[in-house]
């Protein structure tokens, strides 16, 4: 007798779904040459409007920072995502990586003499179950590495 095996479920990260929903994360920041800098805790929450969902998220790290930031997300109908800071202005793109998601945008990061300057971000996305979720942000400047962020988020 064959046996009948039930398709393998395929788990998509989708920014404008995921982070609707109550969640909480916490990372670790690492410098260019991957030494641990600093640990933070995450919260947040969205919602959906008519044409895009919008979703707040805030970082508080050990060091004392906290960093708040509003998502206003869109999508097009060939998985291509825009995001736009409500807060700074900052402008991202995105795109589905297989089941991954990649989010990059120019942010602007502490320079080596702590002066702030602007650097390439890219944020991958993988999720793991229906409501986990890894992330790993690398923070490049003239394609030297800055820092990395390492992030665990799950819904609540």
């Amino acid at each position: 007798m064959t046996e009948i095996k039930a398709p393998e479920l395929v788990l998509l990260f989708r920014p404008d779904a995921f982070f609707l929903k109550p969640w909480r994360g916490w990372g670790v920041v690492r410098d260019g040459r991957g030494r641990s800098i600093d640990r933070f805790t995450a919260f947040g929450q969205g919602k959906a409007g008519s044409r895009s969902a919008t979703t707040r998220q805030t970082f508080e790290f050990e060091s004392g920072l906290v960093h708040t930031v509003e998502w206003d997300i869109l999508t097009d109908d060939e998985s291509h995502y825009f995001a736009r800071d409500l807060k700074t202005g900052v402008e991202a793109r995105g795109q589905a990586i297989g089941p991954d998601f990649c989010w990059m945008f120019l942010s602007e990061t502490p320079g080596p003499l702590g002066k702030l300057v602007r650097a390439r971000t890219t944020a991958r996305y993988t999720l793991v179950t229906e409501q986990k979720a890894f992330s790993f942000t690398e923070v490049r400047r003239f394609g030297r590495l800055m820092r990395t962020f390492t992030t665990f988020y799950e819904q609540l």
